[in-house]
This record gives C-alpha cells, structure tokens and sequence, in this order.
C-alpha cells in the first residue's frame, strides 16, 4: 500500500499540469525500486540549494522534476546522487520530485519541499537620467518591497562606486552628477532577518536623451491628412508626453550625423487594404534614408518598431527578411467590431520543460499583471473596433540555433549568443520558443550596438476606432478601456531604450 499512497501523492501534487495515468497506480511490484527518501537531504550553501541520496544500485540514472507553486520548471537527468538547483529564489515554494529510471521504467518519486527563507527579491529596477540645471543627476526606482527591512544597493560606474544601506520602505534613490557617456552599473539586494534575495541589476548609459519620430510624411500637417490613426495618434501622444520629441521625415535624413543626437527613433507604421508582402516594401525616402540609419544604429542608436515597422529590423540587416518572410502572421485588413478582451503572455513555459517570466522587464514596469495555471498576461485591448494588424514571425529562434523550439538551450543560446529576446506573445503560443511577437533585439554577435524593441501584437493598437469604423484621433483615445496599458507600454519602452 505504501506504493499505491506515493503515486496517489505525486498525482495530487501534480494533478493540475497533468492528469494521473493509470500507470502510475500499480499493485504489481515496481520493476525499478524508487531511493530512500530517508536519505533524501537538502541543504543551502551560499545561493544554492544542494539536494543529496543514497546512491543507487545498479546501473540507473536520476531524473529530478521542479515545480515551482505547482508549475513544472524544469526536468534535468542527474549523474550520481546529487542535484543543485543554482540561484534559488527566496519565499518561492520549491518542490523537487526525483525518481530512477533504467531508461525505459521509472520509479515512483521522492518527493522534497523547500523554501528559502528571507526577502523576496527586488521588482521593478529603473534607471533614468535626469536633468538638473547644468547637469545630469541619474534617478534609480524601484517597486515596494513589503518583505524587506533593509535595501543594499551598489553602484559602479568602474571608477565611481557607491554603496548604501536603504530602509526596506524606500523606493528610489539619486546620484548625483553624472556625466556624459559614463556607463553605470546598479544592484538592489533585499533583506530581512530571515535573510538576503538574490540580487536584481540594470544599467545605464549618460547620454543624449532626444527621442525622435519618424515618418514617411514630410510634415505633421500630411501625416495628419493622409496618415493611419495609428500614426497619428502615436504622434499625438509622443508630442504630449514628450514634449522635446521631434518630427522626423525620412526623406530629410541625409546621413547618419543628421540623427546623431537622438538616443531612440521610433517608428509606427501600419498599413491596411494591402497584401501582407506590402510590409517588407518601403518607400522611396525609407529606402534612401536607411544606409545612415544603419550607421545610427550600428554606433548605439536604439529604435522602437511598432506594428508593420517591426519588419524594418531586416531591412536594417539585424535579421535576415527571408527569416521574417518564411513564417509570420501579418494582418492588413480593415476588421471590424470585436467583444473580446486580448491578453498578452508575458512568460513562456515551452512544453512544460522550463519557464522564462519576463514579467518584470522594464518595458512592462506598473502594468497589472494577471495569472493563470500556466503563465502571466497583461491586458491591452478590450471590446471594440479591433484591426488586428498583427505582424509577428515563426520559427526564427530555432532557424538562427538549430535547436528545437521548447528547448532551454534554444532559449538560452537565443537570449545570450544572438541578443534576441522573446517579451510577449499570444497566450496560446507559451509552450514553444518560435513566437516573436513583442520582442527585444540586443547586440548579441552583431556589431549593431543599438537595441531594437518590436512591437508587433495586434492588440496593442495605438487607437482602437470607433464601433462605426471610423478613426478616433487623440493623444488618448477614448473607445480601449486598456488604453493607459498601452500608453504605458510605449513610454516605458522608450524609457527602457533611453538607458541602452
């Protein structure tokens, strides 16, 4: 019976994410004896958690199962009879379920719970610089943190450090003084008396801060007149909550000295009642424009690329457009009244085998973010005249590694060798890798020093219409209720790329 009651308990635990096989409950003797839990010990030394057995008899390997709230995180086979599980998280519920197999047989598991005690780790690290007269102080902020007591935080800008010990309920702090093209390094680590969280980072460079917006109409006028409410709501926007924003004609920009001084160029293109190769068409002022835009943005200069701009980023030469081409979702027609509230993952869990929680980035600082069983989503868009000029690419992560597209060393090669980062993607879409969709391109092996933030959810209009399909312009329009995520999406996305 003791058999029966360990299966029945595995089941429990992981009932949710799979259902129980019959197999599982077996009243004939297991072909393959599990470990002794007895000698199951787990222990943490520094950031690990170290998780030793009794070595088995025999020639057997050691697969060990993570579950992370009841959420599968990983599988790893393990050779011997130890298992670290490296960086844990404090006041994360840990449950490690390790079972033997012969290679076609499994045991039932053993089954160990862990939680490190301490501070929950730091959320929403921000860094922006700010003027102040005749100079540049940098202002660090970061989300309230109720378990903490105490805040270190560290800062280095390789000849400068500074190093505080903060009260638990502070939330930002300033540095005084900073100066152009210093490169500034920043660490947050929470503490309490249970102990320390593993730290949070981010960095950022002084530099020019001029944001600029581009167009394929010369003026404001005629991008009013003949533009998509998308584009012109974007820029209505941008001129508000930007003031200093400036207007930019791509016919007007000669070389790259012409753009030096701007830290982003945004771009929102979005095009209807043409055919879906018309996005990897452009214009004769993009198309002479783009040699200085690449010397731009090959220097350091960051772009963000909304909607039907994202494929730009191949025109760019960042990424191949027979990549972008080969499969993609791309939407140009004109759409009409939708009841729904979309959703946009912002984690992936690719078959179950890991998880990537990109819920924290920065582009995503103060949004409300939701959960489910399997992954977290922030709201964009809810009932109303929806387009759904979605234009977001396939298979692009496992074309550029040549690895399958739920596995981590595909995501992790991805993110680390190539600079592309996956951030957002259809909520039906989380068990694989392939989607990119609302993703980050950073330098990676490139000589591109710039980052590049795509924008491709079709949810994430800058203008819902009006139900009778005709444009609502504004710098804020009316007809989203999610509307301000949006707004909030797009500044905080040009403030993530003002710091790169």
């Amino acid at each position: 019976m003791k058999h029966i009651t360990r299966a029945l308990m595995e089941c429990l635990l992981i009932g949710l994410l799979a259902s129980c096989q019959n197999k599982d409950i077996n009243i004939a003797p297991a072909k393959v004896a599990p470990i002794d839990e007895s000698t199951l010990n787990g222990q943490l030394v520094g950031d690990d958690y170290v998780i030793t057995w009794a070595a088995p008899s025999g020639s057997l390997t050691t697969i060990v199962s993570t579950y992370n709230n009841g959420t599968m995180v990983g599988t790893e086979n393990v050779p011997g009879a130890t298992y670290t599980h490296r960086n844990i998280d404090t006041n994360i519920p840990y449950t490690y379920i390790i079972r033997l197999t012969d290679g076609t047989n499994q045991s039932t598991g053993a089954i160990l719970n862990y939680t490190r005690p301490g501070a929950s780790k730091m959320k929403g690290l921000a860094l922006s610089q700010v003027e102040n007269g005749d100079h540049y102080d940098m202002s660090i902020s970061w989300d309230s943190n109720p378990t903490a007591t105490s805040i270190e935080l560290t800062a280095t800008n390789g000849s400068k450090n500074v190093k505080e010990t903060l009260n638990g309920s502070a939330t930002s702090y300033t540095i005084p003084n900073v100066t152009v093209d210093e490169q500034w390094n920043v660490e947050l680590v929470a503490a309490n008396n249970d102990g320390k969280s593993l730290p949070i980072s981010a960095s950022l460079r002084i530099g020019k801060t001029a944001i600029g917006f581009l167009s394929v109409y010369p003026t404001v006028d005629e991008l009013k007149a003949h533009g998509d409410d998308d584009e012109i709501c974007a820029w209505l926007w941008l001129n508000e909550t930007y003031p200093t924003a400036q207007y930019i004609y791509f016919g007007d920009i000669a070389s790259k000295e012409t753009i030096e001084n701007f830290r982003v160029l945004f771009w929102i293109r979005d095009l209807e009642g043409v055919d879906a190769g018309a996005v990897f068409e452009y214009p004769a002022c993009v198309e002479q424009s783009t040699p200085a835009i690449i010397d731009w943005y090959k220097d350091g200069g960051n772009l963000l690329l909304w909607s039907h701009a994202t494929a730009y980023i191949g025109k760019l030469g960042r990424i191949e457009t027979d990549l972008l081409k080969a499969a993609n979702a791309i939407g140009t027609g004109a759409g009409g009244y939708n009841p729904d509230t979309w959703r946009m993952a912002v984690s992936l869990n690719p078959g179950g085998k890991f998880s990537a929680d990109n819920s924290t980035h920065a582009i995503y600082r103060g949004l409300p973010v939701e959960s489910n069983d399997r992954c977290k989503l922030i709201p964009f868009k809810g009932a109303g005249w929806t387009e759904d000029h979605n234009c977001l690419y396939f298979d692009i992560p496992s074309a550029l590694t040549g690895l399958g597209n739920q596995e981590e060393e595909c995501y992790t090669k991805l993110v680390n060798e190539f600079g592309i980062i996956p951030l957002g993607t259809w909520d039906s879409q989380i068990d694989w890798i392939s989607q990119l969709n609302v993703w980050e391109a950073q330098q990676g092996n490139t000589d591109y020093k710039g980052t590049v933030i795509c924008m491709g959810n079709g949810g994430c209009e800058f203008s819902l219409k009006n139900d009778d399909g005709t444009p609502d312009l504004s710098a804020k329009p009316k007809n989203n209720p999610y509307q301000d995520n949006v707004l909030k999406l797009a500044k905080n996305s040009l403030e993530y790329l003002k710091t790169r």
